[in-house]
């Protein structure tokens, strides 16, 4: 399943839950840690890894509200902050 992400409107974290977490069974009532947030879904095949949304607006508030987004989520698990990548275009002649 691809997740459809808009980088434009929201930042996302992926929250890597460990072995032991009731998350795992539930992984939607992630976005019930902090009002801002928002599931997306599993990243990719790896059902320790989700994805969480949460406004930019929200986000840029304060560096005390990132921060409070953040401890919300990191006393669940491991939080990375998630970057988007542009995708090169590659030319009929690179191979």
């Amino acid at each position: 399943m691809t997740l459809n992400l808009n980088h434009a409107a929201n930042i996302y974290l992926a929250v890597t839950l460990p072995p032991a977490s009731s998350y795992l069974q539930q992984p939607a009532s992630l976005g019930l840690l902090h009002p801002a947030a928002a599931h997306v879904g599993q990243v990719g095949a790896m059902p320790d890894v989700q994805l969480v949304s949460v406004p930019k607006e929200e986000w840029e508030i304060s560096e005390a509200k990132r921060e409070e987004i953040l401890a919300a989520f990191r006393a669940v698990g491991r939080v990375d902050v998630q970057a988007p990548k542009q995708r090169a275009k590659r030319g009929g002649d690179e191979l």
